[in-house]
């Protein structure tokens, strides 16, 4: 049995730490968004922070999970290669359709 060496570990562990520093900044910029609409009451702000939850946060959230889940439950390649990104893909649209709505909404 052939032992994956030491590097690997610590080059999936920066690959973790920068994921998360990116998932945790981006969840301050929503937090921020869903402040304004709270203070102001304003709705295209609360589509702001939709939007962006879902072109930042959740796009990282499923790819941390099929990755642990496909690990534990042996997902084939075509997970990875197709359907992972094609829902993630299409999880950042429908951010972007709400960011655009937040910019063109009149309220």
């Amino acid at each position: 049995m052939v032992q994956p060496s030491m590097d690997l570990y610590v080059n999936y562990l920066v690959l973790l730490a920068v994921t998360l520093l990116a998932l945790v900044l981006s969840l301050a910029i929503v937090f921020q968004a869903y402040r304004g609409y709270r203070r102001n009451r304003s709705q295209p702000m609360l589509w702001l922070a939709v939007g962006l939850v879902l072109l930042t946060a959740v796009p990282f959230v499923v790819s941390l999970t099929v990755a642990s889940a496909g690990t534990a439950l042996g997902f084939g390649p075509v997970v990875y290669t197709y359907y992972a990104p094609i829902l993630n893909r299409l999880i950042e649209v429908v951010g972007l359709v709400c960011i655009l709505y937040s910019l063109y909404s009149r309220s």
